[in-house]
């Protein structure tokens, strides 16, 4: 679970959580009544959309600059990272997607925090903005204003965008609104987060679906289901007679790094479990076998050796606070009602693209993808 963070230089799969961030629209634009989505009578319209989508791509392709210039052109070095913004780019429509999801997402956003009085001010915007060019400075937010250099690439970075989407500074301050209201939204919600878990001691001995690659979750064919029975039925036969749990683990389980240990995942919080798993474990006799149990993964024998409800790390913490406000934010659009046109994704953008890129930078993600 990650927080939300607003343009982070160094983490390019959150730039589109951040750029897609845009509340209002230009004077030209709002002027177009098309409608691609309405999220509780509040419509987003085709113009916005478009002209986001246009935001999103431009910064991505910034984004892939900046990171040829950090890495010396090896971008083999954030592989995964660039990767990431390369398919994106190169898949208009799941892309135009993700970001009408985002912007009906902040609606809700907007309606939660009208409903509850954190409507940010400006100040609150001006100082994101602060923080984000500061990011991609590295100049302190005090020396920004008094720092020639970077007023220069703020100065840059507003006409790249404003020729990428029509979008101007005035169109693109309410981003930083919505990153502010993100974020107290965010407090809002984690300061309800308890600072302890119940967790368990088990063991487990786990017959995959996918024995070759345990931790792939695709669905079992009939074939695959009847062999991860199969296991589970020796398994089942060899206790049955006696056999030590860890032995048989060490024998069958397909979760190799425990069944070195005899099968022992060691003390975990149900949190940190699959859904099934937890369930099973949260429920069982101390010291009986139960099972088998279905997850993602396969089929499962969980004998839970102990219980006890346990006091988070701070990092453990932080993430229990993330995954608490992603499911807030789940359950707000879950409970909303949201309305996409038919023809939401006729005409979706494909520019900027990445042959607007210099040829070295070309060069570089074409070597990394291997073109």
């Amino acid at each position: 679970m990650r927080q939300v963070l607003p343009f982070s230089r160094h983490l390019p799969w959150v730039l589109l959580m951040a750029a897609l961030a845009l509340t209002l629209i230009a004077p030209a634009l709002a002027q177009e009544e098309e409608v691609v989505s309405t999220v509780n009578g509040d419509p987003i319209s085709r113009a916005d959309f478009h002209a986001r989508v246009q935001l999103v791509r431009w910064q991505y392709l910034r984004e892939l600059s900046t990171l040829y210039e950090l890495t010396g052109g090896n971008l083999a070095l954030v592989a995964t990272h660039a990767t990431r913004l390369v398919a994106s780019l190169s898949d208009p429509l799941a892309l135009a997607d993700a970001v009408l999801s985002e912007m009906e997402t902040e609606r809700l956003l907007w309606q939660a925090g009208e409903a509850r009085g954190l409507t940010p001010a400006a100040e609150d915007a001006a100082a994101r903005e602060a923080a984000f060019f500061s990011l991609w400075t590295n100049v302190p937010i005090s020396e920004l204003s008094g720092n020639a250099a970077a007023q220069a690439f703020i100065t840059d970075w507003y006409a790249g965008a404003q020729a990428a989407s029509g979008l101007g500074r005035d169109d693109i301050l309410p981003l930083f609104a919505t990153e502010a209201l993100r974020a107290r939204l965010y407090d809002l919600v984690a300061a309800s987060v308890p600072a302890e878990e119940p967790a368990v001691r088990s063991r487990h001995i786990l017959c995959s679906f996918h024995p070759d690659q345990p931790d792939n979750t695709a669905p079992p064919t009939d074939a695959e289901r009847e062999a991860a029975r199969q296991c589970i039925r020796s398994a089942q036969t060899r206790l049955a007679t006696g056999e030590p749990f860890a032995d048989v683990a060490a024998a069958l389980s397909d979760d190799r790094v425990s069944a070195a240990r005899g099968g022992d995942l060691g003390w975990v919080l149900l949190s940190y479990l699959t859904e099934a798993y937890a369930n099973a474990a949260r429920e069982a006799d101390l010291n009986t076998i139960v099972g088998p149990v279905e997850t993602e993964y396969g089929l499962h024998l969980i004998e839970v050796l102990d219980r006890r409800v346990q006091t988070l790390t701070e990092e453990q913490y932080q993430e229990a606070q993330q995954g608490y406000f992603e499911l807030w934010v789940d359950d707000l659009r879950a409970q909303a009602t949201i309305t996409r046109a038919d023809d939401w994704d006729v005409n979706v953008p494909d520019t900027p693209d990445l042959s607007t890129l210099d040829v070295a930078v070309q060069q570089a993600i074409a070597q990394l993808v291997g073109e």
